[in-house]
């Protein structure tokens, strides 16, 4: 059973009936990565439901742009609002304080949107956006092993505050991919009375963080709220360290496509759940972990600024502009790479070539 069936053959149980699971939030932060610039107010005093927000939706002028996602959010997603819509469950919660930015400068691709069960400002689920289409965000993830904190942070904290000062009762916070990061950090670092009154934190794929951020103590407090998941191959998930316990989830894709939610196999109340993850996310972990701790900021800048020059070498803005002209594309890749200066080029070549043998050396020693 996947999201849509769950939708289909639970839908019709309103919370009052079957309390709210962390399946039901994997829902809401899937939700997010659609576009209602236009249709949801930022206000957090101006709610529209579930069911008018599709009504209005499917009717906007725009509704074939809307339901692009691009290469890698599934169009599913605009199918599971329309399922949330006509369900009991969903249909009547409420939705406001959207905010969604772009910022090509500052490197920062950011969303978030709060859902209600009452029209009242009370027990606000906060979610975050993941990575969508755009390479700005793409950068932006990179960007998490170089600085202390990106920008999208920083603005998932300021948006945590401003709920916070805007509603009543609990907050559960939450986002798969990017945002899963997102609500953990923010919520880490949000002001202790806004802390207190966190009730869950749900991390569905995200990546972790470097090794001092796991260590603060602010972020070590929120452990016994925190709720991960992540698929039995686990890439995204497996950037930076851990934070706390998780599950492990069974997926019906392959590959790297586990990473998308409507894979992930559910249960009544649950996720369909396994013993550990795969070898290869272990070893990629291992890897990737042990190979970013042994190089510096330097020089982690220095990779980082010379892949994104070089893919976006033929004017590329999102993951999709790299697909429609490959051919174009490729060519100023090529191009691009071959102009790079033979200092940049040798250490980034060497920094890659590290990063090979660690991932030998660990499958010999773990015999992969």
């Amino acid at each position: 059973m996947d999201l849509i069936d769950y939708l289909e053959w639970r839908g019709d149980l309103p919370f009052s009936k079957s309390a709210f699971c962390d399946v039901d939030a994997l829902i809401l932060c899937q939700l997010s990565y659609l576009d209602f610039d236009g249709l949801l107010s930022a206000d957090f005093s101006k709610k529209t439901s579930v069911k008018d927000l599709w009504a209005a939706f499917k009717s906007s002028p725009d509704f074939k742009r809307r339901c692009d996602l691009g290469a890698l959010i599934s169009q599913r997603t605009v199918r599971l609002l329309e399922l949330c819509a006509a369900s009991a469950r969903f249909g009547k919660l409420f939705m406001s304080g959207y905010v969604s930015k772009i910022d090509l400068q500052n490197e920062e691709q950011f969303s978030a949107v709060a859902f209600f069960e009452k029209p009242r400002s009370a027990n606000p689920f906060v979610a975050f956006r993941g990575t969508d289409d755009t390479i700005v965000g793409w950068k932006e993830d990179f960007n998490l092993a170089i600085e202390e904190s990106v920008p999208a942070q920083r603005d998932a904290l300021a948006y945590l505050e401003g709920a916070a000062k805007k509603t009543r009762g609990k907050i559960l916070v939450g986002g798969h991919s990017k945002g899963g990061n997102l609500a953990v950090y923010s919520s880490a670092f949000v002001a202790p009375k806004v802390q207190r009154r966190l009730e869950r934190v749900y991390n569905f794929d995200g990546p972790g963080f470097r090794r001092e951020i796991i260590e603060d103590a602010r972020l070590k407090k929120i452990l016994p709220l925190l709720h991960s998941y992540y698929p039995k191959l686990s890439i995204v998930g497996m950037i930076f360290r851990h934070a706390g316990d998780y599950g492990v989830v069974q997926s019906g894709a392959q590959g790297l496509m586990q990473h998308e939610p409507f894979s992930w196999f559910v249960e009544p109340r649950s996720f369909k759940t396994v013993e550990g993850f795969d070898k290869a996310s272990d070893l990629f972990y291992k890897t990737f972990n042990e190979w970013l701790e042994g190089v510096d900021k330097e020089k982690r800048s220095l990779i980082v600024e010379t892949l994104f020059k070089v893919l976006t070498a033929g004017g590329a803005k999102t993951n999709s502009d790299l697909g429609k002209d490959w051919p174009k594309q490729a060519a100023a890749i090529v191009k691009a790479a071959s102009e790079l200066d033979r200092e940049t080029r040798d250490e980034v070549i060497k920094l890659i070539q590290r990063l090979f043998e660690l991932a030998a050396k660990n499958i010999v020693e773990n015999k992969v």
